[in-house]
C-alpha cells in the first residue's frame, strides 16, 4: 500500500484519473437511477379471494374461508394466516417468512387452493394472487391520486374517466390506472312477478332461454366446389334491445313471449353502495401506480402533462391532481438537499478554521467524490433516489471527512516540523494508516449489520449500503487522492503573518485549546483512580432524568400525518340516505372550520377534502352503512395535524354521534396501531363477550380513545322457518329459500364483455316490488306442481342480527381491539399498564380466549430484538477488527468501554432536543457504535506510538490526548454539524429520520467530550488492573511496571525475540 500511496504522490494525473473516471461511472448511474418515494421491498404476502354473491359471514366461513385455511396446512415458508369471512366474500391473507421467494409460495398456494374438492354452489372461482407493493401501508408503488368532476351524470363521468385511462395506458410512461368511484355496470333484467305467474314460467327458465339464445356458436362449415363458408350463428349482444325481443316461450296458438313482454331491460349500475364527492362535487378518482423499474417522476411529469392538455381542451370537465408523491418526493429532495449542501458548508468551513483553506477544500472533496463513486455501484445494487438514501447521504456527511480529517491534519503537522510537502504526505499518510483503516471499518461493520435487520426496518437497507459505499470510497479518497494533491508546494506552504491576520488568531486560538486541554488533562490524571468513575456519574444523572421522565420513551414517535381521515359506521343495514347527510353535515362543520383557519392564519391549510360513500379504509367496513372524509391538509409550522383533527371531532355533535356504532377522527399511523390486542378462541360466543369485556376495560384508562374492534355486529337476517303445509305441498328449505333469492337478490345469468366492462347480465323483481318485507310475504312461491301459495302461508320467520365479519387468526376465530391515544408518544406506557393489569385479568376470567399484543408493541419487540442482534453482532465485528490493528484484545475491549457513554449521550441528546427515544433511536445507537470507537482508535494509536519510541506511560497518555486532540475535535464537529440541519428540519415525512440523526450527533458530541477527558485516565486505570492481576497471578514482592503489562512494550519484544532468533 505504502508504494501505491507514493506512486500518486510521485504522478497525481493517476488521482485526477481516478476521480475522471469515477465522476463519469457516477454522473451515468445518477442520470440512470430511478427515483421512488420510498426503497422497493421484496413482497411477502399472498391473497386468496373468493366472491360468493348472497351468502352470508357464517355461510363464507363454514363453506369457504376454514376449506383454503385447512388446505394450506403444510406449505413451507408461512408465518401467519388472516383472514376476513364477510358478507358475499373470503379473503385468506398468507404472510410469509423472511427470505421466501413470494412467487413459489404463490404456486404452491394455487395449487393448493386448485386442489379443494368442492366449494358451494354459487360461489365463483378463487382469485390467487401476489403482493405487489409492500411498504407505507401498501402504497409504496402509488405514483399519485386523481379526480375527474364535470357534468352530475354518472354514465357521462364514466364516458369520460374510461377515456381518460385509455389515454394514459396507451402513454409510454404508466403501466397501471386504476378507476374508482362509481359500481360495476349490470344489466338488469326486471322480472314482472304478475308477468311470470301469467305465463307459468320460472327464474330458471327464463335464464336458460336467455343463455341459449344470448350466444355466439359455430355450426361447422359447408365445402362447396370454389370455397368453404363458416356456418356460425352470431347472437350474442351487450344491447338491451336485443336482449329484450329473445324469445321466451312460444304459445301453441304461434304467439311468442319474447322478454320485453315480462321484465324491462336495462343497463344499469349495480346497487353497491359506491359515490365519491372532491369538495362537493360528484367525481371520479383515478390511482396511477408503477412498477418496480418505473421511475416515480417520469410517470408524474407524464400525468402533470396530460392533466394540463386536457383541462386546456376540455370545457365540461376538469382534472385534478389531488396528491402526487413525485411533488412530495420533490419536495423531500429539496429540503434534504438543502439539508446536505448547509452540512456541507459547515463541514468546509470547520475546516477552513482549524486547517488551511486549500487543505479544508480538498478534505472536503472527499464528500461529493464518495457520494458518486457510491452512487455508481448503487445502480448494480438496484439502489433507487428515495427518502431514505438521501437520509444516508445527510447522515454520512459528517463522517466522510472523519479519515481525511486525520490524515490531512497529521500531513499538515509532519509539514509544520519542518518536512517538504511530499514527504509531509508520505509519513503524515503512513503513519496514521492503520488507525484510519480501522476506524473505517468499525464504522462500515457497524453499518453492515443493519443491511440484514430484515423486519418492519428493511426499508432502511439502503440507508446501511450508502453509508457503507460512501466510506469505503472515502479510503480510496483519502489514501490516494487526498496525500497526492496535498504533496503540493500550493497546498502546503507557510503563512505569513502580515497576510493572514486571522490565520494567526485561529491557530493561537487552537494552540490555546490544546494548552487548556493538556492543563485539564495533567490535573485529571494526577487523581485518575479517581477521575475514571466520571463518566459513571454522566450515566447516573442520564439515569436520573430518564426516570424523571424528562427524557421520555415510546415505541415509535409521533409524527404529525399530511391528512386527516373522518370514518365512522352506523348499525350494518343502514341505507346510504342516512350516511350521506352524516358525511355532508361533517363536511360544512369542516368547511366552517376551514374558513376559521382561513382567517385565524392568512392561508388555506386544507387543499380539498373527499368524501367516500360505501367504503372506509381503518375501519375495513364497506356497504351502506359507512363513510368517510379524507381531508388533504398542506404541510405548514401553523398548526399540528393533530391538534386540527382533535379540534374537529370536538365540533361533531355529541347527539349525532350516539346513533353510530363506529366513529374515528385522525391520521394513518405509520408505525401500526397505538393499542392493539388480538383475542383469539375456539368458542365465538366467549370471544365475544371477552372482546366486550376488555373494550369496556380499556376505555377506562385516560390516555386512550377510539376503542374499536373489527368484529362488531352484523345486518339484520331474516331467518325462515317452513310450516307444515310447505312439506304436504312437496316444498323444502332449499326451493323456498331459492325462489326467494332469485326474485329479491337475483341469478346471475351470464357475462358479457362490454367496451372495458365485464357485465353480469342479472334476473330479478324490479326494485319497487323487492324493498319490504310485506313484498316477501306477498310474493308467491311455486310448487313443482306449478301450483302457487303467497309465502306467508307457506313460511313463518324471525328476524335477527347476523355477524358483519368473522376473522381468523391461524385458523382460530379472532376479534382484534384497537385503540388510538390522546398522545402517541404515551404508546410504551400504556402496553406496560396493559401487560401488569388488563392482560392478566384477561386471562383469568376468560382462560379459554388466547391474546398475542400486536401493533406498535409487536413492532416494536420485534425490531427490537433484531436491532439487539444487529448490535451485538457488531460489537463483536469492531473488537475482532480493533484485536487485529493493535494485536490485543485488551486494548479492544478498553476500547469498547466509550459505547455505554455513546448510548446514554444519545439518550441524553433526546431529551435536550426534546423529542422521546424510541425504536428509530436504537437504530442510530446501533451506527453510532462503530463511528464513536473512532476516535478512540486514532487516541490509542498514537498513545501506542508514543510507547514505541520509549516514551513514560503518563507522558504518552498526556501527548496522545494533546497530538490528536484537534483531529478528534474536528471530526467531532463535522459530524453534528453535517447532521443538525436534519434535527432541525420540521416537515413531515423527515420527522421519522430525526431520532436516528439525534442518538448520532449528540451521541459523537458527548461521548467525544467525555473520551478526551475521560479515556487517558482510563488506559492508566486499566494497566493498573493489568499490574495487579499480574502480581497476583505470579507473585513477589514488588509489583510489576508498567511497561510489563502494557501490549504494545510486550509485542515489542516478541517481534525482537523473533528477529534475534
Amino acid at each position: 500500500m505504502e508504494k501505491i500511496i507514493s506512486y500518486f504522490i510521485k504522478f497525481p494525473i493517476w488521482a485526477n484519473a481516478l476521480i475522471i473516471i469515477t465522476a463519469i461511472a457516477g454522473s451515468l448511474s445518477l442520470f440512470l437511477m430511478p427515483h421512488s418515494f420510498f426503497p422497493e421491498l421484496k413482497p411477502n404476502r399472498v391473497y386468496v379471494n373468493v366472491s360468493y354473491p348472497g351468502a352470508s359471514p357464517k355461510e363464507i366461513e363454514d363453506g369457504i374461508t376454514t376449506k383454503i385455511e385447512e388446505s394450506l396446512n403444510g406449505i413451507e415458508g408461512i408465518k401467519e394466516i388472516t383472514s376476513k369471512s364477510s358478507e358475499n366474500l373470503s379473503r385468506v391473507t398468507i404472510t410469509s417468512y423472511e427470505g421466501v421467494v413470494i412467487d413459489n409460495l404463490l404456486q404452491d398456494v394455487k395449487n393448493s387452493v386448485d386442489g379443494i374438492s368442492q366449494f358451494p354452489a354459487g360461489a365463483e372461482k378463487p382469485t390467487v394472487y401476489g403482493q405487489t407493493s409492500r411498504g407505507m401501508g401498501g402504497m409504496s408503488n402509488v405514483v399519485g391520486f386523481y379526480s375527474l368532476s364535470g357534468k352530475d351524470d354518472l354514465w357521462e363521468l364514466k364516458k369520460q374517466a374510461e377515456k381518460i385511462e385509455q389515454d394514459l395506458l396507451n402513454s409510454k410512461s404508466i403501466s397501471q390506472v386504476e378507476v374508482v368511484g362509481y359500481p360495476p355496470v349490470i344489466m338488469s333484467i326486471d322480472i314482472r312477478e304478475i308477468d311470470l305467474l301469467r305465463y307459468g314460467l320460472t327464474f330458471d327458465f327464463i335464464s336458460n332461454a336467455i343463455k341459449l339464445s344470448n350466444i355466439d356458436l359455430s355450426g361447422g362449415s359447408v365445402k362447396t366446389d370454389n370455397e368453404e363458408i363458416i356456418i356460425r350463428s352470431m347472437n350474442r349482444s351487450t344491447d338491451p334491445e336485443k336482449i329484450e325481443n329473445i324469445v321466451v316461450l312460444a304459445k301453441p296458438n304461434g304467439e311468442l313471449i319474447r322478454i320485453k313482454d315480462i321484465a324491462d331491460v336495462k343497463l344499469d349500475f349495480s346497487e353497491i353502495p359506491l359515490k365519491n364527492f372532491i369538495d362537493g362535487e360528484r367525481g371520479v378518482s383515478f390511482i396511477v401506480k408503477k412498477t418496480a423499474d418505473e421511475d416515480l417522476n417520469e410517470i408524474a411529469d407524464e400525468m402533470t402533462k396530460y392533466i394540463k392538455e386536457f383541462n386546456k381542451s376540455s370545457d365540461e370537465y376538469n382534472i385534478k391532481s389531488l396528491f402526487q408523491f413525485a411533488d412530495l418526493l420533490d419536495q423531500r429532495i429539496d429540503t434534504l438537499s438543502v439539508n446536505l449542501i448547509i452540512g456541507l458548508l459547515l463541514v468546509c468551513i470547520v475546516l477552513g478554521l482549524f486547517l488551511s483553506l486549500r487543505l479544508s477544500l480538498w478534505v472536503a472533496f472527499g464528500i461529493p467524490f464518495s457520494f458518486i463513486g457510491m452512487i455508481s455501484f448503487g445502480l448494480m445494487y438496484g439502489m433507487t433516489i428515495n427518502m431514505i438514501s438521501l437520509f444516508g447521504m445527510i447522515l454520512v456527511v459528517g463522517i466522510l471527512v472523519d479519515d481525511g480529517i486525520v490524515i490531512a491534519e497529521n500531513i499538515y503537522s509532519h509539514f509544520e516540523r519542518g518536512k517538504s510537502p511530499m514527504k509531509a504526505a508520505l509519513d503524515g499518510t503512513k503513519e496514521v494508516m492503520g488507525a484510519v483503516v480501522t476506524s473505517v471499518l468499525t464504522t462500515v461493520f457497524a453499518f453492515s449489520t443493519l443491511l440484514f435487520v430484515g423486519g418492519d426496518m428493511e426499508m432502511m437497507e439502503e440507508m446501511a449500503f450508502c453509508v457503507i459505499g460512501c466510506l469505503l470510497f472515502s479510503l480510496i479518497e483519502a489514501f490516494l487522492i487526498l496525500p497526492s494533491h496535498l504533496a503540493s508546494k500550493k497546498i502546503l506552504k507557510k503563512s505569513k503573518p502580515s497576510k493572514s491576520k486571522i490565520r494567526s488568531i485561529l491557530e493561537r486560538f487552537v494552540q490555546k485549546l490544546r494548552n487548556a486541554y493538556e492543563r485539564i488533562l495533567m490535573w485529571v490524571l494526577k487523581k485518575y483512580r479517581l477521575h475514571v468513575w466520571g463518566p459513571f456519574a454522566f450515566i447516573l444523572v442520564v439515569i436520573m432524568l430518564f426516570n424523571s421522565g424528562w427524557i421520555r420513551w415510546t415505541f415509535f414517535p409521533s409524527i404529525p400525518f399530511d391528512n386527516i381521515l373522518v370514518e365512522f359506521a352506523y348499525k350494518p343495514g343502514e341505507r346510504e340516505a342516512r350516511t350521506e347527510n352524516f358525511l355532508w353535515y361533517c363536511d360544512s362543520i369542516i368547511n366552517e372550520y376551514n374558513e376559521e383557519l382561513i382567517e385565524q392564519f392568512n392561508d388555506t391549510l386544507i387543499t380539498y377534502s373527499a368524501i367516500s360513500v360505501g367504503s372506509t379504509e381503518s375501519l375495513g367496513e364497506v356497504g351502506s352503512h359507512v363513510g368517510s372524509i379524507r381531508i388533504s391538509i398542506k404541510e405548514n409550522q401553523l398548526i399540528s395535524t393533530i391538534d386540527m383533527s382533535n379540534e374537529l371531532k370536538q365540533r361533531i355533535s355529541k347527539d349525532s354521534l350516539k346513533f353510530l356504532e363506529k366513529f374515528s377522527v385522525g391520521g394513518q399511523e405509520r408505525f401500526g396501531k397505538s393499542v392493539s390486542i388480538s383475542l383469539q378462541s375456539e368458542d365465538a360466543s366467549t370471544l365475544q363477550t371477552a372482546a366486550d369485556w376488555f373494550k369496556d376495560q380499556l376505555k377506562n384508562y385516560p390516555e386512550v380513545k377510539d376503542v374499536l374492534d373489527n368484529s362488531g355486529i352484523g345486518n339484520r337476517e331474516l331467518h325462515l322457518t317452513l310450516k307444515p303445509k310447505a312439506y304436504l305441498l312437496g316444498l323444502n328449505e332449499m326451493m323456498i329459500s331459492k325462489q326467494i333469492r332469485q326474485g329479491f337478490f337475483g341469478q346471475e345469468v351470464q357475462r358479457l364483455i362490454r367496451g372495458r366492462d365485464e357485465i353480469k347480465v342479472w334476473l330479478r323483481y324490479p326494485f319497487d316490488n323487492r324493498n319490504s318485507i310485506g313484498d316477501i310475504e306477498n310474493t308467491k312461491i311455486k310448487t313443482a306442481m306449478g301450483q302457487e301459495f303467497p309465502f306467508s302461508e307457506l313460511a313463518d320467520y324471525e328476524i335477527i342480527r347476523g355477524k358483519v365479519t368473522i376473522n381468523h387468526f391461524d385458523g382460530k376465530k379472532e376479534i382484534r381491539v384497537d385503540a388510538s391515544l390522546f398522545d402517541a408518544e404515551l404508546s410504551g406506557q400504556v402496553d406496560e399498564k396493559l401487560k401488569r393489569n388488563l392482560l392478566p385479568s384477561l386471562n383469568t376470567k376468560f382462560p379459554n380466549v388466547k391474546y398475542e399484543i400486536k401493533g406498535q408493541a409487536e413492532r416494536a419487540a420485534d425490531s427490537g430484538i433484531r436491532l439487539g442482534i444487529a448490535f451485538l453482532i457488531s460489537i463483536v465485528l469492531i473488537m475482532m477488527t480493533i484485536s487485529l490493528n493493535f494485536k490485543s484484545f485488551y486494548q479492544a475491549r478498553l476500547i469498547l468501554m466509550v459505547v455505554p457513554i455513546g448510548v446514554f449521550s444519545a439518550l441524553l441528546g433526546h431529551g435536550i432536543v426534546g423529542k422521546p427515544f424510541s425504536i428509530l433511536s436504537v437504530w442510530g445507537v446501533v451506527a453510532l457504535v462503530g463511528i464513536l470507537v473512532n476516535d478512540a482508535v486514532v487516541m490509542l494509536d498514537q498513545f501506542n506510538k508514543n510507547l514505541e519510541k520509549g516514551i513514560d506511560i503518563k507522558k504518552a497518555v498526556i501527548y496522545a490526548g494533546k497530538s490528536r486532540f484537534r483531529a478528534i475535535i474536528l471530526t467531532t464537529i463535522t459530524t453534528v454539524a453535517g447532521l443538525y440541519p436534519l434535527i432541525l428540519e420540521k416537515s413531515f415525512q423527515a420527522q421519522f429520520l430525526i431520532p436516528m440523526a439525534i442518538s448520532v450527533a449528540y451521541g459523537v458530541l458527548f461521548g467525544t467530550i467525555i473520551l478526551l477527558i475521560y479515556f487517558p485516565p482510563l488506559i492508566l486505570y486499566f494497566n493498573d488492573i493489568k499490574r495487579a492481576k499480574r502480581w497476583l497471578w505470579i507473585g513477589g514482592k514488588k509489583a510489576p511496571t508498567w511497561a510489563d503489562v502494557e501490549p504494545t512494550i510486550k509485542n515489542l519484544k516478541r517481534v525482537k525475540e523473533f528477529e534475534e532468533k
